[in-house]
This record gives structure tokens, sequence and C-alpha cells, in this order.
């Protein structure tokens, strides 16, 4: 094997992080994004997809061969719980984005590193760290957008395609695969990884799905690896490997000439509102405006002005009918003209506000201006009232922790979303202090623990 080749650098990469101790920042942030990905898993109970997942699911009562899903706590088989929880965190698209994979990581990583912590009741540090390794090396597979922007130029979705490969390198760091094991379980994740782009454009549910197959697809190529099976040495760059063949690109990334860093998890964004992650700098552009006290009736005109890749991306461009949840989920007028309206966008309004009179009036007065200079975190929206006159914000005015929490904003939402979910006040909370305590070694917190104390309804 050659240890400088991708697939090679990144089981290697895989396996040297597992138990090294992370920097602190990479630590912190590795619990912000499982406190964000628990909370919106116990938010989407009943969103259809996830309840349908759930009820295939076979429980399991042994607890040293099963893990929970997360939403009930219910004990099944590890591949089960991780498809389960997988579809919950993305149920309601309102999970983290990478940028340069364009992926949703925290949906197909952090069921892996969390079931692999449960079944081996890790200490909650061995799970932040294959979180952080999941995450690192998505970003890295992106290629700085190279990979991912080829992906969806053939209708490939990166979510599924990188995914199941991210989520491999995560399997392979919580199970303490030496490097050989975990390029392995690259290479086995490289071929039987893949989804399509059609779901998101079309407003159907399966796009939920293709993640839970990436998430399960990751952990199987490991477990296999562990237990000798060879996967192909060149998964990513070979001739007939990822890059080319689905990819298409001529050439292997220059990116994937060096291994990849444990920082690259410091780049991944949150999504405040549940909507495309390609809206939202548009929704919260148009947040500033409504928090202004612009009267939604006296709107005669909004234009949008954001990223072209965003703006051409599938579905954003839906402006109606609005028959399907996604459609309006997807649709950057939609998702502008809700936000203008009701100052906040949560999974409510695309499934239950489809029909509003007050959104629908200003979904064709929004003129979409593709920008060609700007980038994933800019966008600007300017309204004009019935006097004439006119107001714009723009998203970089907005707090940077809604984008990138730190502390205080995760604990925010992490109580506020299990308190929505039916758990006691102040749960949240305290759950979040127990794991920022882990964090800074006031204390050892173990991953069945965790899991008890973020699940379990008293």
């Amino acid at each position: 094997m050659d240890l400088e080749q991708p697939t090679a650098l990144l089981g290697l990469f895989a396996s040297d992080w597992g138990r090294k101790p992370l920097p602190t920042a990479v630590a912190d942030k590795a619990a912000m994004c499982l406190l964000d990905g628990i909370g919106l898993a116990l938010l989407a109970e009943d969103e259809r997809t996830a309840a349908a997942v759930r009820a295939l699911v076979q429980p399991i009562a042994d607890q040293a061969r099963s893990a929970r899903v997360w939403v009930d706590g219910a004990r099944v088989g590890l591949a089960d719980a991780v498809l389960a929880n997988a579809v919950a965190v993305h149920a309601q698209f309102h999970d983290d984005s990478e940028n340069d994979s364009w992926t949703h990581p925290g949906s197909f990583i952090l069921p892996v590193a969390t079931a692999l912590g449960e079944l081996a009741d890790a200490p909650l540090s061995t799970m932040l760290n294959g979180i952080a390794v999941g995450y690192s090396a998505t970003t890295w597979l992106g290629a700085k957008e190279r990979i991912a922007r080829a992906l969806i130029d053939r209708g490939i979705r990166t979510s599924p395609t990188l995914g199941t490969i991210g989520a491999a390198a995560a399997a392979a760091a919580m199970l303490a695969l030496d490097p050989v094991q975990s390029a392995n379980a690259i290479g086995i994740a490289s071929s039987i990884t893949g989804g399509v782009l059609e779901p998101v454009g079309s407003g159907s549910d399966e796009w939920r799905l293709q993640v839970g197959h990436a998430a399960r697809g990751g952990l199987l190529a490991a477990q296999l690896a562990q237990r000798g099976v060879l996967g192909s040495p060149q998964g990513l760059e070979g001739r007939k490997g990822l890059a080319r063949a689905l990819a298409g690109l001529a050439e292997t990334p220059i990116e994937w000439a060096q291994m990849p860093a444990i920082e690259g998890i410091l780049g991944v964004c949150a999504k405040p509102f549940a909507t495309l992650g390609d809206n939202m700098s548009v929704v919260i552009a148009a947040k500033l405006l409504h928090d202004s006290g612009i009267d939604p009736h006296r709107i005669r005109k909004v234009i949008v002005k954001f990223w072209r890749h965003y703006a051409e991306y599938p579905g954003t461009s839906f402006r109606g009918p609005f028959e399907r949840v996604v459609q309006a989920l997807a649709s950057t007028t939609f998702s502008a003209a809700a936000m203008l309206v009701y100052g906040e966008l949560e999974y409510d309004k695309p499934q239950d506000h489809r029909q509003d009179p007050d959104i629908l009036r200003l979904v064709p007065l929004v003129e979409i201006v593709p920008d060609d200079d700007g980038g994933p975190y800019d966008a600007d929206v300017t309204v004009e009232l019935d006097d004439g006159t006119r107001a714009t914000r723009s998203a970089s005015e907005a707090p940077r922790a809604q984008l990138f929490h730190d502390r205080p904003t995760a604990t925010a939402l992490i109580e506020r979303r299990m308190a929505a979910s039916g758990r006691p006040q102040g749960t949240g909370t305290a759950l979040a202090a127990a794991v920022f305590a882990a964090v800074d070694g006031k204390s050892v917190l173990g991953t069945r623990e965790f899991l008890r104390l973020a699940t379990e309804r008293r």
C-alpha cells in the first residue's frame, strides 16, 4: 500500500487521530456539533420519513449489541440505530453544513460516532475524536469544492457520496483500526457510495434516507475492514475511483496530496433556520429586515442577491405551487418570504404554511439576482415599500455565533430544542454543562450516560 496516495493518507489520518488528544478548539467544536445534531433529531420526532424508519427498525434487548434511537430511547441493532438517527438529524434540513464538501456532516458522522461510543461505553472524549475525524475527513474529501462541485454538476449529491467515506473514517477512528485497516475501510466505502440530486429538486422525501445509507455504509465498511476484508487501495484516486468515475475529473485533486488537518471541522457552520443550506444567508438577511420593523404588508418588491452557485442549486429556484413540504423547504423565494413575514423559520413554516396568504403574496414579488463575486455566506436582501422607500440588509451584519456556535449559543439551542421535544425545563442546559465539563477535563462523561441524559424523558 502506497502511504502517500489519498486513500491510504485518509486511512492513516483516521487511525492516527483516533486516540490523540484533540486541540481545545477542535474538541469544543465537536461537542457543539454533537449538541446541535442531538437537538435537531429530537425535534424531528413527528417528521414522516424519520417516523417511518423508526417503525421499521427492530428492537434488541441485548445492550452489548444495541444502540439507542435518540428520539424515543429504543434499543435496536447498531446499523438500525445509525440509520434512524441519521435520518432524524437530517429530517428538517436544519443540520449543519460544510462548504468545501457541500455536505451536511452532522447527519452521517454523529450517528456513527455515538453508536460505536455507546457500544463500547467509551468516554465522551473518544467520541469527540471520532466526530472530529469524520467531519475533517469530509472537509478534505471536498477538495476545496473541487470534488464537490464536480459531483453536483453531474447530478450527484455530495452528502450521500462523500458521506459514506467520511462516516467510514469516523468509524475507523472509533474502532481504533490500524492504518492498513483504516485504508481498507476507506477503499470499501469509496466503492459502495453515491446518491443523486433529483429528490431535492423534485420535492420528494428520499433525500433524508440518502444520508442514513451513507452513515450505515461507512459503519459497515469499517466493521468489515476490522475483520480483514480488503478495500480498493486506490478507491479515491484510481483510474476508476471516485474522483474520476463519479466526479468525472481528469486527475486527482491536488488537495488530496496532503493528509487532512484535524482542524477541518472548524469550518463547519450550523444552520439556524429550517431551509436548504443554500438559502441560509438569504434568510439571515431577511430576518434582519423583519427585526428592524419592516411591515411585510407594505412590501411591494424584494430583491435577493446571493451566490450564483446557490441560486442555481436544484430546488432553490422553485416558486410554487408549493404542494410538497420539500418544495417550500428548498425554495429561496418561499424561505425569504416566510422570514420577512414571521421573523423565524422553523419546520412548521414549510410544513403548515405553504398556503399562507401573507407568504404567497410576497413570493412573486421576489427577484433573484445571482452574485458572481460573493461567497457562501454573502447575501443582500432589499425590500421596496409602498411609498417607494427601500431598505437593505446583508447577512454579514448578523452575529457570527448564529452560524459558528459558541458555548452560550449551543447551550441555549439545546435547551430550547429539548424543551420543544417534551423534556423538562433545564434538561438541555444541564446536558450542555455536562458535555463542556468533560471537554474541559473537569469530569469524565461516558457515552452511555450522555445518551441517557440526552434521550430519556423524565
